[in-house]
């Protein structure tokens, strides 16, 4: 997996420290507008690019968007709309990316997660499966990159102020087809994307004579990475994991199936199981059915995890002990989800959505 340079070596020519407990006492937290973008249209990509400035440890964007349906009462919005026009959006350190690679859904998805379903103040959409008439459509929504794992360690954050390292987010635009089922389709659409990042300035102190830069722990990445898996048939499929360095912290899995005019999707409440395998016949975690699981989300986040009509059950393992709970990929062989799939459902271009959560050592 390629990764940037989060080394502290070039932003200030000094001695520099990696000290959370006496970077937490000399940073200051800044909220920092960065230029609004244009939405370039449909199916099209453009990159967001960030300020070479402190240690940036999350991104926000406001993304409001507007179109008309052709036909009155004919389209409407397919599941997981609207996070679902960003097809893929990817943190880039130098041109590559590893770190952050997914799609829109994925992204609210864990915001659900980490902050309990939270309710939010400026969201607008048409709803789920109902016909649009034909006037013109507002949709407003978030986007959170959670560059860190939590703003509390600030471990994951990378280091902006780094002249070897350029920062941007790539961003592909779903196309119409993905994203508006039924018939007639859409015109004029236009958007814009409004971000801000979180960013905290680099410290610095003296020690002996000697003036020093302080800076937070550096030393891991904080990544989420999609996979995407075909299904085409029924009984127990298999998707396999991403055998990455570091530590597990959450995998989540989806069943999306494209019938007729608009994609559906198979709730994991019909899984007939949910495990975890490795090393051809070894299941540390098994849920039959995958129901149980789906019962244990709710507990953990005050319902399950659904972003506008997409069904996500979470093998969590830091909602209680991360260090206890921990699953290192790399040192498994042959790793896998298994997703029981019932006799009756008929996949038509289905696939199995999977996503890793991952705290890995930053190299």
């Amino acid at each position: 997996m390629p990764t940037p340079t989060n080394a502290p070596t070039t932003t200030t020519g000094g001695p520099e420290r990696q000290d959370p407990e006496l970077f937490a006492q000399l940073t200051e937290r800044q909220a920092m507008p960065q230029t609004s973008v244009a939405i370039k249209g449909l199916a099209k990509t453009q990159r967001l690019i960030l300020e070479k400035v402190g240690v940036v440890a999350r991104i926000r964007l406001l993304i409001t968007v507007k179109f008309k349906p052709k036909e009155e009462e004919k389209a409407g919005v397919n599941p997981g709309w609207p996070w679902s026009l960003i097809r893929e959006i990817a943190l880039q350190a130098n041109g590559v990316t590893g770190i952050i690679d997914c799609a829109g859904p994925v992204l609210e998805m864990r915001r659900r997660r980490i902050y309990r379903n939270p309710v939010s103040a400026i969201f607008k959409s048409p709803v789920i499966g109902a016909k649009l008439k034909k006037e013109v459509i507002t949709t407003k929504f978030v986007v959170e990159i959670p560059i860190a794992h939590d703003m509390l360690s600030l471990i994951g954050s990378l280091l902006a102020q780094n002249e070897e390292t350029g920062l941007s987010l790539q961003i592909t635009w779903a196309s119409e087809e993905e994203v508006i089922g039924g018939a007639g389709g859409i015109e004029g659409f236009e958007g814009e994307v409004e971000w801000a990042s979180t960013v905290f300035s680099i410290g610095s102190t003296v020690i002996g004579k000697q003036e020093v830069t302080v800076l937070p722990d550096l030393s891991a990445f904080h990544g989420i990475v999609q996979t995407e898996t075909p299904l085409t048939g029924t009984g127990n499929r298999k998707a396999e994991l991403i055998r990455t360095a570091g530590h597990l912290l959450c995998y989540t899995a989806t069943i999306l199936n494209k019938a007729g005019a608009a994609r559906v999707d198979l709730s994991p409440e019909e899984w007939t199981t949910f495990k975890l395998e490795y090393g051809g016949n070894k299941d540390p975690l098994v849920w039959t059915p995958a129901a149980e699981l789906l019962a244990e989300n709710a507990d953990d986040y005050d319902g399950p995890l659904k972003v506008q009509g997409m069904n996500f059950l979470a093998i969590d393992n830091e909602r209680d002990n991360a260090m206890r709970d921990m699953i290192i990929p790399q040192s498994l062989t042959e790793l896998r989800s298994v997703i029981g799939v019932p006799a009756g459902f008929v996949p038509e271009n289905a696939q199995i959505l999977t996503t890793q959560e991952t705290l890995y050592p930053a190299v």
